[in-house]
């Protein structure tokens, strides 16, 4: 077995457990991985400011350690000093998505590194929920123009899941074909430049290293880890996962609620 250098972990369904919280054997099973010189990279559809209390837990910090967020739109530093990855969507495809949300009647945002942007002025209370989550301040703007100056790093989508799931399966191969389209939860739909995702972020990160990408690890449980889960010399499912990732993993390990991440690192990773 080839030996591991770089660990992808997810965060919501895998890292933390189902109340939100890392469960102490995960951490230290994560910090005994770092001790071994092994590079921790939390990747997430989170932005940076969204995953810094996770970071500070895990003591994940400086120049040289690395983070995956907007769900591989950008790959950084821990600290935020150096952008390694980066691939944002352009105003005109962030246009025919807003208007094509506008048309089915679902709330859209548009996020960049440090802020979240709407046309719609009835915010709904999954982007609320999302936004206090990540900890984006959200601006209300009459105009997609009106966004011409922002790195626009992904879009997402908030509805009810049955509602999300009605206007996923409407949307035009116009839309489909020029930007990735992914479910990162139940009540998120994800729209990001069809070169970001986490596994492309995973495989520049190695590259970048001189890491070869048999040598890295990716832990997952949702559709939106698919790539990097594929990509990865080692591609674990959780046991929560579901079935398409646990189909496209090369192992399995046990739930979010019973350490899986940390019994995946014991038994692929530590010496």
């Amino acid at each position: 077995m080839s030996e591991i250098k770089i660990v992808s972990i997810d965060i919501d369904g895998t890292l933390l457990n189902d109340d939100r919280q890392i469960i102490p054997d995960v951490k230290s099973a994560i910090q005994a991985a770092m001790a071994q010189g092994v590079k921790i990279v939390i990747t997430t559809g989170r932005p940076l400011p969204g995953v810094q209390d996770i970071l500070d837990q895990l003591e994940i910090a400086g120049s040289e350690q690395f983070v995956i967020t907007h769900n591989g739109g950008l790959m950084q530093t821990a600290d935020g000093s150096r952008i390694l990855f980066q691939a944002a969507l352009r105003l005109s495809e962030y246009q025919q998505i807003n208007d094509f949300m506008r048309e089915q009647s679902t709330y859209i945002q548009a996020e960049s590194q440090n802020a979240a942007y709407t046309t719609n002025h009835l915010v709904h209370r999954w982007a609320s929920f999302e936004n206090a989550l990540v900890k984006l301040p959200l601006h209300v703007v009459d105009d997609v123009k009106d966004l011409a100056e922002v790195e626009i790093i992904k879009g997402i989508a908030n509805d009810e899941a049955d509602a999300l799931d009605r206007v996923q399966a409407l949307i035009p191969t116009a839309i489909t074909e020029a930007v990735s389209v992914i479910r990162s939860t139940a009540n998120n739909l994800e729209f990001i430049n069809q070169k970001a995702s986490k596994g492309n972020a995973l495989a520049a990160l190695a590259q970048s290293l001189n890491i070869d990408i048999k040598d890295t690890m990716a832990i997952g449980d949702q559709e939106n880890d698919f790539s990097m889960i594929e990509v990865a010399g080692l591609g674990v499912a959780m046991g929560n996962a579901i079935k398409k990732i646990k189909d496209i993993a090369d192992v399995e390990t046990v739930s979010n609620n019973e350490s899986g991440v940390a019994r995946a690192l014991e038994k692929y990773v530590l010496k």
